[in-house]
């Protein structure tokens, strides 16, 4: 009998999940119809399987079915035993196994005749997306409450299997869209399925769903479903990667032709699959698109593959299985179309190749695996006019072209990186051709560096203030802005760069990959490749919008959609409500420190020298004066003072997290002084901290409210907190070289092997950090003590000079926190864990949008990316984006005090529902004990966590703005009464609480306050059991409040025990707690006397019983069960123990025999039940047990119960009969 919650699962998710993959062509069954053809140890549904081999290998010449019984049953054996070998090696290598048989086939021998006995592959499934007859070819099925058997015997129920052939493909969970949290739940049940639990799922086994790995080993996609919305994952997917599917296309035109295609269908009872006027929801597209039968066969063959994660060197390699977001699967389908239908150049009427176009996806969306797909999806097709294309991706940076082909080769495809202009000459000669096919990458630009006009000759030492400034004046004299941030080579150029390439292939099956199409000099690249390729086709993909005149130019070269829309589109806007990237947030810190204009800056170099004689004074302006913008960037005392502020807001934002940050500077020098500054403010402030805050401080401060901190003390909170990290994190810059390599200047940062070393160190994440609550901390020695004084820098008379020689780094390499950069790194770099980017340099257009990207790629518990502008590059964006021409893009990044507005709302909305209850005063006990109580039915207690859950976001989103902070005091007393709340009411598993799910700034602000002794004393365990129970709860000084505890303690513990034994001691106890709550309504202090003895009984039922020590687990069960009911029917004698013994080992023998014979299969079935049941009666009779009263009315009614019971643990008694 389904429970309420179940039966809304099935009515509102699960039918109508059903109809819709009906109406597509799904064939529906319900899982225990399949009783007649399967085993439910068994995962595949053999029959099907085995006809499908026959049903799909033909012979080429005449059609004709030639696998016979042996080969099949190989087929199938092997891929049974692929999937089965689960025990003594983790999942996703067993599912790796199953996926290369399904994606490849097997060899078998083949027909005596046609094959004259040599071996043929046998493929299980016909991959032929494109047939008319993929329907009839394969066998696509949807089971609903299939039953598979864990490797004890145990049953397991599963909502919703997708069946290829007989072959498992997807698992679907779902669940009730009323519940909280519905697709997390689902997920966490999807993981605890396949025997690979999320890390953080604290249910304990009983409460878990059982582990069936079996299935999982040829699962390729996985689907958490609730109705409303659906997500879509893989086995090794945790709740960040399932991804909802909300676009349609190219499937379908828009929204609205998926749903006159819903209106249409009918289901199996004439019903419409979506009534009119009903909600189109994620769950609808995600299967109309992702369901779809040749769609689903196109994503698991081409869209799903493993990627490698980093490890650390000495590791094993490590992987996780990936699949396409909707947004790559859409870009691909498209890209596909256009190489179908668009004419080429050799074709009639076409005056250019009409096969390109421009894909727009922002920074971090997934562009080169959507590259990866893309090649995946053009080689492993069936079809030759697309499986020999052969791809050339052209980058302009050597980092970008590594991690782009570092994706793609998980492809499967044949990978070439081209060293050379020869070397890509030659690869070329091969494209398109037989044996061609494969992915080039190559830096184009590389090769015409030495063309005068092309590209910046003054490398990484130009002075970017002065080119800042001299292009701000030229576009107010009147210069086209677009033209200043962005030079479009000429036409001599041009002609340049194309006579150093020659003509290397003619073929049209070449596809060029151009990255970054954005860049004018993509003309120059078009020029050179038109004649090396000239009837290739081209595809440009940018993450950051194409200024107006580059548009015509990117339309020229690849094409552009009718209307002058790109082929394909993601902006920020959907990858933020994706979860793709985080949002962003910016602070200004500029002030008088960094000025531009001449008066300025000769004001400034007067205050630094203001402390030397007039000789001295003289002697400098001789010298320096005046000094330039790079000069003020570059002076030792701006960069202290800049890294002073730059570490406070590190150690009080990113580091608590375990975060990094990225300091863009103003030259290559800056970037070194840089390393020094931060070194010596970390030891300035560790020396605060062991002088400033001692035990006195810290007491003092623990008495403060968390609201009433200064910003100084709680950096030096923070500090102490942190300061085994802080001690040991390191400050790394990554420049390029210049002409001071020849003297070994600067070559720790300057070496290409010991820059990869250090950004893999800046990648890693940090070693354990300290719990939420300062307070808990202990610290460890100093590992590298701190100076008492911080070192003074070296400044002799020059005050632009640079300090002394760094302290020497330890022998054990330190965690690297800060990666120090001028242009290195800013653009085509993905480092998740990086969370702040501090702009010290100007920086504008193309340029700064991707910089300010290098923050928005999505972390462990990252909410958002910080840009801390230190320069005032984005105070004045209409300078900044000046080359956008009025047409500039959003930043995508938002103040920090933009999310004090929602703050107040979410705030608000809280305060309003609170008073709707009554609830005002949360500032005792007292009253915190009766808001609790208020809270008493279940849906308002789900609308106050959900409320809170948005109102604790917001929060964490606005810290550490000063304004923020008037809120802890409430997010306090909140989290306490929701505390209060959980625990009393039990509605988490085991009745836990945790603040996990809020983020950590808010959980440092909040930690301490919930975990005071004087609130954690009164608070009562969860269970009955536990030792100190009646003393805590007699220590509630108010009876209702104590009373109220008492009987949720005991209804909870009740119900837990209902599920697990079903015993009648606990459904009687039940029955009379309700009776005392009805009988005694709002007089707790009854109730407390009568439930008080309640809690004994139930304790007692926990006590061993000494009779039955040597009984096994199940017989002393069966005891308890036997002896409850015959003592509580009144037809029985209470019998003596041994009679109890003697019945108890007759009635299990009885229930061992009848689950040993293979055609008891179990199940709820009516027969099962009343064979058992029949089986039990006689046992009952011969063992000579013989009711006072009723007589066979009686024995009949305990024969029931008992083979309920039977039934209920009937794997408990299969795996005891095993044994023995």
């Amino acid at each position: 009998m389904a429970t309420a919650r179940q039966q809304v699962e099935r009515d509102e998710v699960e039918r109508p999940f059903i109809a819709q993959l009906v109406s597509m062509g799904w064939t529906h069954v319900h899982g225990p119809d399949l009783a007649a053809e399967r085993s439910y140890d068994d995962v595949f549904l053999t029959q099907r399987m085995d006809a499908a081999l026959r049903r799909i290998n033909r012979l080429a010449e005449t059609g004709g079915q030639w696998v016979e019984d042996t080969q099949a049953a190989k087929a199938v054996t092997d891929l049974r035993r692929a999937a089965k070998n689960i025990a003594g090696r983790p999942l996703l290598t067993a599912n790796r196994e199953t996926t290369e048989l399904l994606l490849h086939g097997r060899h078998v021998k083949g027909d005596e005749v046609h094959h004259r006995g040599t071996d043929q592959k046998v493929h299980y499934i016909d991959w032929d997306i494109e047939s008319p007859n993929l329907l009839t070819r394969n066998d696509f099925l949807v089971v609903d409450q299939l039953q598979v058997n864990t490797a004890e015997g145990k049953p397991q129920i599963l909502d919703l299997v997708l069946f290829v052939n007989g072959i498992p493909l997807a698992v679907v969970e779902c669940k009730s869209p009323d519940v909280k949290d519905p697709i997390v739940k689902a997920i966490r049940d999807l993981r605890a399925y396949s025997g690979n639990p999320l890390t953080h799922d604290g249910r304990k086994d009983k409460d878990a769903p059982r582990a069936v790995p079996e299935l999982f080993a040829p699962a390729q996609l996985l689907i958490a479903a609730c109705g409303e919305t659906a997500a879509l994952g893989t086995i090794s997917a945790d709740e960040a990667h399932y991804a909802p599917w909300r676009s349609v296309t190219p499937d379908y035109r828009d929204d609205r032709a998926l749903r006159r295609e819903l209106e249409e269908a009918r289901t199996a009872d004439g019903r419409r699959v979506l009534e009119p006027g009903a909600e189109l929801t994620e769950q609808h597209k995600l299967i109309a698109v992702v369901l779809r039968p040749e769609n689903l066969l196109n994503i698991v063959r081409h869209y799903v593959f493993e990627l490698p994660l980093k490890v650390k060197e000495g590791e094993p390699a490590k992987t996780v299985k990936a699949v396409c977001r909707h947004q790559q699967y859409r870009a691909v389908e498209k890209i596909v179309h256009k190489l179908r239908t668009g004419r080429t150049p050799l074709d009639a009427g076409a005056e250019d190749d009409e096969r390109g176009g421009v894909i727009w996806h922002t920074q971090g969306s997934g562009k080169s695996l959507t590259m990866a797909f893309l090649a995946r999806r053009l080689h492993m097709n069936p079809d030759p006019e697309l499986n020999r294309f052969t791809l050339l991706v052209v980058t302009d940076r050597t980092q970008l072209q590594d991690q782009l082909s570092a994706a793609v080769r998980v492809s499967g495809s044949d990978i070439g990186v081209a060293t050379s202009q020869a070397d890509l000459e030659g690869r070329l000669e091969r494209a398109g051709r037989d044996g061609g096919r494969s992915v080039i990458f190559a830096m184009i630009q590389k090769y015409l560096g030495s063309i005068p006009g092309l590209g910046d000759t003054r490398g990484d030492d130009r002075a970017l203030a002065e080119d800042f400034e001299r292009a701000r004046k030229r576009i107010a004299a009147g210069a086209d802005p677009e033209e200043v941030a962005d030079p479009k080579p000429d036409e001599a150029t041009k002609k340049a760069a194309r006579r150093e390439f020659r003509e290397c292939s003619d073929s049209t099956r070449v596809l060029v990959l151009i990255d970054e199409a954005h860049r004018s000099h993509t003309s120059v690249l078009h020029a050179c490749l038109r004649d090396a390729l000239p009837n290739a086709a081209r595809i440009g993909f940018t993450g950051t919008p194409i200024m107006t005149g580059t548009r015509k130019t990117t339309a020229e070269i690849f094409g552009l959609e009718p209307g002058g829309r790109f082929l394909d589109e993601y902006r920020m806007r959907e990858a933020e409500r994706d979860k793709v990237v985080v949002p962003i947030r910016y602070e200004g810190r500029t002030g008088p420190a960094y000025v531009r204009k001449k008066g300025e800056l000769d004001e400034e170099f007067e205050d630094l020298i203001a402390p030397l004689d007039d000789k001295a004074k003289k002697r400098i302006r001789d010298r320096w004066a005046p000094p330039s913008g790079r000069d003020v960037s570059e002076s030792t005392p701006m960069i202290r003072a800049k890294a002073r502020d730059m570490l406070h807001h590190y150690v009080l934002g990113a580091m608590q997290f375990g975060y990094k940050a990225q300091v863009a500077a103003v030259s290559r020098r800056a970037a070194v002084l840089y390393r020094d500054a931060l070194r010596d403010v970390r030891a300035e402030l560790l020396n605060r901290v062991r002088n400033e805050f001692g035990p006195e401080a810290q007491e003092a401060l623990r008495q403060k409210k968390s609201e009433e901190y200064t910003r100084d003390e709680l950096l030096l909170l923070r500090s102490w907190h942190y300061q085994d990290l802080l001690r040991r994190i390191d400050f790394v810059p990554v420049i390029s070289a210049g002409d001071e390599q020849k003297s070994g200047v600067w070559q720790e940062w300057t070496d290409k092997k010991k820059q990869e070393d250090h950004v893999e160190r800046f990648l890693e994440p940090f070693p354990n950090l300290p719990p939420d609550n300062p307070w808990e901390v202990v610290h460890s020695p100093e590992v590298y003590p701190v100076p008492e004084e911080a070192p003074v820098p070296a400044g002799g008379l020059n005050p632009w000079s640079a300090p002394g020689p760094s302290v020497a780094v330890p022998a054990e390499k330190p965690p690297i926190a800060f990666l120090i950069v001028k242009s290195m790194l800013l653009t085509g770099f993905d480092a998740p864990i990086e969370q702040v980017l501090y702009m010290d340099r100007p920086i504008q257009d193309a340029e700064l949008l991707q910089a300010v990207a290098r923050v928005n790629r999505p972390f462990r518990g990252k909410e958002e990316g910080r840009v801390v502008d230190y320069y005032g590059v984005l105070n004045n964006l209409a300078v900044t984006l000046a080359a956008y021409q009025g047409e500039a893009p959003k930043l995508g990044a938002s103040r920090l005090s933009d999310g004090l507005p929602a703050l107040e709302e979410a705030a608000y909305l809280v305060e309003l529902f609170l008073e709707g209850l009554g609830i005002e005063d949360l500032s005792s006990r007292a009253r915190v004990s009766e808001a609790m109580l208020t809270l008493h039915d279940k849906e308002q207690r789900a609308a106050f966590d959900r409320l809170l859950r948005k109102f604790m976001g917001a929060l964490d989103g606005a810290l550490p703005h000063q304004d923020a902070l008037r809120q802890v005091p409430n997010a306090q007393a909140w989290t306490l009464l929701q505390k209060r709340v959980r625990r009393h009411y039990r509605d988490a598993p085991g009745g836990a609480f945790s603040v996990r799910g809020y983020g950590r700034k808010v959980r440092a602000l909040i930690a301490d306050h919930l975990e005071l002794p004087e609130i954690n004393e009164t608070i009562a365990p969860v269970s009955i059991l536990t030792a100190n129970f009646d003393e805590i709860v007699g220590r509630i000084p108010d009876v209702r409040e104590s009373a109220a505890e008492q009987v949720q303690a005991l209804r909870y513990h009740l119900e837990e025990r209902a599920q697990r034994d079903d015993r009648p001691v606990y459904r009687k106890l039940s029955e009379e707690l309700e009776e005392v709550l009805r009988e005694f309504d709002g007089r707790w202090d009854k109730i407390k006397e009568r439930v008080g003895p309640l809690i004994v009984r139930a304790r007692e039922a926990e006590q061993p019983d000494s009779d039955v020590a040597d009984l096994s687990p199940m017989e002393q069960k069966l005891y308890a069960q036997l002896g409850d009911r015959l003592t509580d029917h009144p037809s029985f004698v209470v019998p003596d123990t041994d009679f109890l013994r003697m019945l108890t080992r007759e009635v299990y023998a009885e229930i061992i025999e009848l689950a040993r014979l293979p055609r008891y299969t179990g199940g709820d079935s009516d027969d099962n039940v009343s064979e058992l049941q029949a089986h039990i009666w006689q046992r009952l009779r011969r063992a000579g047990l013989r009711p006072q009263q009723g007589g066979l009315t009686a024995l009949r009614e305990l024969s029931n119960s008992l083979a309920g019971f039977a039934q209920d643990h009937l794997e408990g008694f299969r795996t005891e009969g095993r044994a023995e």
